[in-house]
């Protein structure tokens, strides 16, 4: 009862009214008593001032009765007093000739002479509190008081009456606060606590679920607006709680569908909190890791038993889920009951909440292990079907390349008869020799050709002049292009420079070069030009001022040389310019091509980092055009030696290893004649046998000089066994194709000299000459470092 809204208004409007009552009350008590103390003031005063104003003569002072009537029956004194304080006029006849000092409680001190004006004040005394009133009275022009007028009235029975009337006051105002409340009390709880009282019963209702039930709004009031904003809230509700019903069993036949679609489906689903641990599994997944390690739940992915198939192992996940990204293909593997290795993937995106904050991650993932299987297989016959046509290529190419050298050793049997015939003429001798040599250079030139082909040769990389290319290669394509094809060569720039291995650039144009020359049968022009080229960062691209700035690729930017090849032959259908640089990919009859030229020159050009960009206009021509970065002149020496003697030696020992008795004997007399003392070996066996001799004597050699590829034990194992022995060895290696030992030539690198085969006299002595200069730095430098 105390709790309810009723007693609340109630006690409300109790302290409402008691504080209105209060303060009302208290004001009107005031007022009345106010004026009754302004009433018997004026009643008092009045006799005073007309005896002053002569309206009233002194004498009725003497007259109790008539006093009586003009200040009531409280009366108490009425005097009048002379100056010199007798009393002259008195109610009590006994009074009358004498002193007021006969009187202590009179207050003498009042009647002054300089008094002007009525006096009125309040005495208290034995018999109560009283209203005193002395008068001054004038004589005629004078400006001194002769006598005054005393009258005192007692209070004692006014302040009764105004107790009296406050109490009525007080009581009447009660009542009528009482009524009002009551009547607002009642008011109240017609026009707002029924209904109010209706409106929570409607609540209630709405809260056991009773949605159907209304209210029936009394009126346009703010209750009535509640009321209607009730019923429109019920009916909300209701609408809402249907719609909720119709989507709660929708996600009931939903996660049932997802269910069903986990148990029968090949894939894993799973999904992990913000802490990055496993929170969810579908049933095959949850088996194949419960095989493994146990129940995934609350661990992470590399907690899961599982082996990455990542180089970077469970970092390059880890990445990703730190960094909130989504991942796609990571790969992993497993050992399965059988004891077979089984294969999976898994993909993964994060989730986030509306407030941006995140909430885990969630994917899918499958077994591989039939997919990877397979695309071994696929692999397995695609490298079988390029071996196929590679060999076939080969065996088309055989016959061309058996033409080129017999023709090179045609000519080198040749002039070295018809040296041997004019042996007594010396320049004749030479001139003959010269040709030999170049010869050679050309069959070396068919050889390098050949090891590209195969991917058997090594790039030595310098920096090359490109208008010098342009310039050794322009007679053998004037002879290789026929008199029915006009050739023009030039640089926009004599100075563009490029760091790239020169055999391999000029096999690439020369590429290009024959491609041009069969695209035109009945002859025409063939254009190989150089230009610069600056490439912006992709950012900085603008392609309404830069025509080429769509065919850079996006990872590309710097200063590049541009070699254009540009012929005017029948051009490239659109239709197969995507293919023109896949390997044995080809338009011409078979027998005239093997589709690798293309191939070989895109491979090259990447090697080299740059790009190839091609445009072709069937009917009209076709230009490729070589991006290759751009290098500052002068950086390299010169590597061309021809003559001997330009490195001598110092009776420095040599060690040749090569399992080829024309070779040993070749690299013997240049290294001999040149200074060098040098032993022959033609095997790892018998170099190791005779380095381990020498070191018994107390002799050492300075240099091994050694071909890579021997019978037998290579030359990088027998090098690594020598240096085990003493590491003060210098290193020449030499050959035409590394591969077969480039994982131990890894092992030695920046120890060790390569010269290419065949290679000239002065070539040779400088790789020994540079060899024996490494050995004296890395002696010098081991010094310094053991005595600072």
């Amino acid at each position: 009862m105390i709790g309810s809204l009723v007693f609340k208004i109630a006690f409300a409007i109790i302290v409402v009214e008691t504080i209105l009552l209060g303060l009302f009350g208290g004001y009107y008590v005031q007022y009345f008593g106010a004026e009754i103390d302004r009433r018997i003031a004026e009643q008092i005063s009045t006799p005073g001032l007309l005896i002053q104003r002569e309206q009233l003569k002194i004498s009725i002072l003497s007259d109790h009765e008539q006093m009586t009537l003009l200040l009531g029956p409280h009366l108490q004194q009425a005097l009048a007093i002379g100056f010199d304080g007798t009393i002259y006029h008195s109610t009590d006849p006994s009074m009358i000739g004498a002193s007021i000092s006969a009187f202590p409680d009179f207050p003498a001190d009042q009647l002054r002479a300089d008094m002007t004006e009525q006096v009125l004040m309040t005495m208290t005394g034995e018999t109560g509190s009283s209203m005193v009133s002395i008068t001054p009275l004038f004589a005629l022009n004078a400006n001194q008081p002769f006598m005054f007028v005393y009258l005192k009235v007692s209070t004692k029975g006014l302040e009764e009456s105004q107790r009296q009337m406050q109490s009525v006051l007080l009581i009447g105002s009660a009542m009528c606060l009482f009524l009002t409340s009551a009547l607002i009390f009642l008011f109240t709880q017609h026009t707002v606590l029924r209904r109010l009282i209706a409106a929570a019963q409607f609540v209630n209702k709405i809260q056991i679920g009773k949605l159907s039930s209304r209210l029936t709004p009394m009126g346009r009031d703010e209750i009535g607006i509640l009321e209607r904003g009730l019923n429109a809230m019920a009916e909300s509700l209701e609408r809402r709680t249907q719609q909720h019903q119709i989507a709660q069993n929708a996600l009931r036949d939903s996660e049932e569908r997802f269910r069903d679609f986990t148990l029968s489906s090949a894939d894993w689903y799973w999904e992990m909190g913000s802490d990055l641990k496993i929170a969810f599994a579908s049933y095959k997944f949850y088996q194949l890791i419960e095989d493994i390690s146990g129940s995934p739940q609350g661990k992470t992915f590399d907690k899961l038993g599982l082996h990455p198939e990542h180089p970077d192992g469970w970092q390059y996940l880890q990445q990703h889920l730190d960094a909130h990204k989504a991942f796609y293909g990571v790969e992993f593997s497993w050992i399965a009951g059988d004891g077979e290795k089984q294969f999976g993937r898994i993909n993964g995106v994060p989730v986030f909440g509306l407030d941006g904050s995140f909430n885990g991650y969630r994917g899918t993932g499958s077994n591989i292990t039939e997919q990877r299987r397979a695309a071994e297989e696929q692999h397995e016959l695609q490298r079988q079907l390029a071996t196929s046509q590679k060999l076939e290529a080969v065996g088309q190419m055989a016959g061309g390349v058996a033409h080129e050298f017999n023709n090179c050793l045609a000519g080198i049997l040749s002039f070295a008869e018809v040296a041997r015939a004019k042996i007594d003429d010396p320049e004749k001798v030479k001139e003959y020799i010269g040709h030999v040599i170049s010869l050679g250079e050309r069959a070396t030139g068919v050889a390098d050709q050949l090891l590209m082909f195969s991917r058997r040769r090594i790039d030595l990389p310098k920096n090359v002049r490109v208008e010098s290319i342009f310039a050794e290669m322009e007679k053998l394509l004037v002879t290789l292009l026929e008199h029915r094809i006009d050739l023009q060569i030039w640089a926009d720039e004599p100075d563009l420079h490029t760091r790239v291995d020169p055999t391999q650039l000029s096999a690439c144009i020369l590429n290009l070069a024959i491609n041009a020359r069969d695209a035109m049968p009945d002859g025409g022009t063939l254009q190989i030009s150089c230009s610069s080229a600056d490439i912006a960062p992709p950012a900085q691209r603008n392609a309404d001022e830069d025509d080429d700035a769509n065919i850079y690729p996006p990872d590309v930017e710097g200063q590049f040389v541009v070699i254009t090849v540009q012929d005017t032959g029948t051009g490239i259908p659109e239709d197969i310019i995507d293919n023109i640089f896949e390997p044995f990919f080809s338009t011409k009859e078979p027998g005239k091509g093997t589709g690798l030229g293309l191939s070989i020159v895109h491979s090259w050009v990447e090697e080299a980092h740059g790009f190839i960009n091609v445009e072709s206009i069937e009917g009209e021509g076709t230009t490729f055009s070589i991006y290759l970065p751009r290098s500052e002149p002068g950086t390299d020496d010169i590597d061309k030696i021809d003559e001997i003697g330009d490195f001598p030696g110092n009776g420095e020992r040599i060690l040749i290893v090569d399992d080829e008795q024309a070779l040993r004997s070749t690299a013997q007399i240049i290294l001999d004649d040149a200074g060098y003392k040098t032993e022959t070996a033609k095997s790892t066996e018998e170099a190791l046998e005779i380095l381990m001799r020498d070191a018994e004597d107390g002799k050492t050699f300075d240099v091994i000089l050694t071909d890579v590829v021997l019978s037998g034990r290579s030359g990088p194992q027998l090098i690594i066994e020598a240096l085990r022995q003493n590491p003060h060895y210098g290193v020449v290696f030499m050959s035409g194709y590394p591969a077969r030992s480039r994982k131990e030539l890894e092992n030695l690198l920046g120890n060790y000299i390569f010269v290419k085969k065949p290679f000239r006299p002065g070539q040779l002595q400088k790789a020994v000459h540079d060899a024996l200069k490494m050995v004296s730095e890395r002696i010098r430098k081991a010094a310094i470092s053991n005595n600072p």
